[in-house]
């Protein structure tokens, strides 16, 4: 099914450097690796919060990367970046990839990346910064 512009997705952030509490969340959490065009993110539109930070932490939390946070946006954001939100339902139901970032071709490696990082950028103001609960 076709990820719609008005859906919220979410970004989970296992890096405490991509973000600032209590609001800001940094361009770096919405950049692929150098040689890839797409970044995972997760349809939350149809789920409660508690599902939502419950999927985070059995799904991609790892023991050498927790989650520290997530970035939530609606998927017209990446779609005003000429993005893409594609249904990645293998891993998860309700998994996404944001694909169609520029590589970073060698010839213009510069470009690219200023690029990336402008699309990045345009992503990480448009998204919330969500902190998960208190563990008790």
């Amino acid at each position: 099914m076709d990820v719609l512009p008005g859906e919220k997705i979410t970004r989970f952030i296992r890096y405490n450097s991509h973000f600032d509490e209590p609001n800001i969340v940094r361009h770096e959490a919405f950049l692929p690796h150098r040689k890839k065009i797409d970044i995972s993110v997760f349809r939350i539109t149809q789920i409660t919060d508690s599902e939502v930070w419950k999927i985070g932490f059995e799904h991609v939390q790892k023991p050498d990367l927790p989650v520290y946070a997530r970035a939530d946006l609606f998927a017209s954001n990446v779609y005003d970046n000429s993005l893409e939100v594609i249904p990645s339902t293998e891993e998860h139901e309700w998994h996404a990839d944001i694909t169609g970032f520029p590589v970073e071709r060698e010839e213009h490696k510069v470009e690219d990346r200023k690029l990336r990082r402008s699309i990045a950028r345009q992503l990480a103001l448009a998204s919330k910064l969500e902190i998960p609960p208190q563990k008790s």
